[in-house]
């Protein structure tokens, strides 16, 4: 989990080499590439490359919501079934929420502009 505000999303496209625009804005990425984005708010990406259509995606905040069980952390039977080697946080919230992306992860195929 980060905690800077951003998560990876891995972003490819065929034929690779297309430039990223993220909001509008280029990102200075092209693909295939794992790229930063911030996780507050929803991101349009872009997609261009010469003589093909511009593809553009629309990425929407999700979030994924899990815990982790004590019965679930231990080692084996004869290790005592306390978790003491989990970090304070993990010891005393043991519900993890963890803010993404989806889609996860993006694959685009392009489209050639005399195709269309």
């Amino acid at each position: 989990m980060l905690f800077d505000g951003t998560t990876n999303m891995s972003i490819a496209s065929e034929p690779p080499g297309a430039r990223i625009k993220v909001d509008g804005r280029d990102s200075g990425f092209v693909t295939p590439c794992l790229i930063a984005l911030d996780r507050g708010d929803g991101a349009r990406i872009d997609l261009e490359y010469p003589g093909y259509v511009t593809a553009t995606r629309l990425l929407t905040p999700d979030h994924q919501l899990y815990a982790i069980l004590w019965s679930e952390m231990y080692v084996r039977e004869t290790v005592w079934n306390f978790p003491l080697w989990l970090n304070t946080r993990d010891l005393f919230v043991p519900v993890k929420y963890d803010k993404t992306f989806s889609p996860g992860r993006l694959y685009v195929k392009l489209e050639r502009t005399a195709d269309s």
